[in-house]
């Protein structure tokens, strides 16, 4: 079962390693993304940050295959993309995945602010709408103690 699938470009740190992880009630953490499946030194920092819970580091497909895999169907599986429209594709073929949080996206040239830890461009918001779009709960919130804004509320922020 899929409990979150969370869009933090940091991927793994402390927000999603404690506070996320044990929020949700993960047993399992479940990175999709093609930098850090090949990359060493990232896997090596993540297997340090992560909390005692099962990490697997995978492509974005390679991540597809595990949520749809049937035999995974009793863990509590928590996903982390780096970006929006790879938690677009992983929506497009996981037809489970139905909890997408933006939690950090940093701020670079052609983005806007949303909230202070999230800043969208033109593109990931259309992601955004298209995650909606598969009718998907698409909400921010950078910790779960704090305020959720809802998908309305992040076209509003973008919008001003």
């Amino acid at each position: 079962m899929i409990k979150l699938l969370r869009v933090d470009d940091r991927l793994i740190h402390g927000q999603v390693a404690v506070s996320w992880t044990s929020f949700i009630g993960a047993d399992t953490l479940l990175v999709a993304n093609e930098k850090a499946r090949t990359d060493k030194m990232m896997q090596m920092a993540f297997n340090m940050a992560k909390p005692s819970q099962v990490l697997s580091i995978k492509s974005v497909a390679g991540a597809a295959a595990v949520i749809n895999n049937p035999k995974h169907a009793d863990r509590k599986i928590f996903v982390v993309t780096a970006s929006v429209e790879d938690a677009l594709e992983i929506c497009k073929s996981c037809p489970e995945v139905k909890e997408i949080c933006l939690g950090g996206i940093r701020k670079a040239e052609g983005k806007k602010m949303i909230e202070r830890q999230v800043y969208l461009s033109e593109e990931d918001l259309n992601a955004v709408k298209e995650i909606h779009n598969l009718e998907r709960n698409v909400f921010l919130q950078a910790v779960p103690t704090e305020k959720v804004l809802n998908y309305d509320e992040i076209l509003k922020e973008y919008n001003k």
